[in-house]
């Protein structure tokens, strides 16, 4: 009965980003408003806070929640998994992260001042996440190294970003699968080297 209940809660997450994110398309995000995304979901204004606290989070989907996962991805990696690598793994199941919308959540961050602070604040949580793990990785007296190599790879998936908007906008559609992954491997490749670097030093 919890799977079925799991099931019905993201159906109705999903109709909610789904709804919000083609009104802010169709009319912009400051002309929708919540009880025009409740409408073309088919819930209620409750339920849509219920589920999104805030507006501005409707257009980041479930990212809070992949955050979370990425945390006990990294807390419960085998020994021999670097944290890089879990980074990587995690970025290769996150579905619908370099989705065509993709453009219109980065084109609202540029545009709407609360949109674009919740995205930096995302960011900053997925970063924190991995400095974290980076530091236990590095061992002690390495806490500015690590977030130096956090840093860095949260940037470079910002790249991996703007590339993979910029490809969409120029030729009309989605990378392919493999697009992605040379994306990513060549973020974390870049990554690695810092890493790497530091542990040689």
């Amino acid at each position: 009965m919890s799977g079925l209940r799991e099931r019905k809660k993201h159906a109705t997450r999903l109709a909610i980003h789904e709804a919000g994110m083609r009104l802010f398309a169709e009319h912009g995000f400051t002309a929708t408003t919540v009880d025009a995304i409740a409408d073309a979901a088919g819930v209620s204004r409750a339920t849509v806070f219920t589920y999104f606290p805030t507006k501005e989070e409707i257009v980041f989907g479930d990212a809070a929640a992949a955050v979370d996962a990425l945390a006990e991805r990294l807390r419960e990696r085998p020994a021999e998994e670097t944290t890089v690598a879990a980074v990587r793994a995690w970025l290769g199941v996150l579905g619908g992260w370099l989705e065509p919308e993709l453009i219109l959540q980065l084109r609202l961050g540029r545009d709407v001042p609360a949109v674009g602070a919740r995205r930096l604040q995302l960011n900053r949580d997925i970063e924190a996440v991995i400095a974290t793990a980076l530091e236990a990785e590095f061992g002690p007296g390495k806490r500015l190294a690590a977030r130096l190599a956090a840093a860095s790879l949260i940037a470079a998936l910002a790249t991996v970003e703007e590339t993979a908007a910029a490809h969409m906008e120029q030729d009309g559609r989605g990378l392919t699968a493999a697009e992605i992954d040379r994306l990513l491997d060549d973020a974390v490749a870049f990554v690695d080297a810092g890493v790497s670097a530091i542990a040689t030093r």
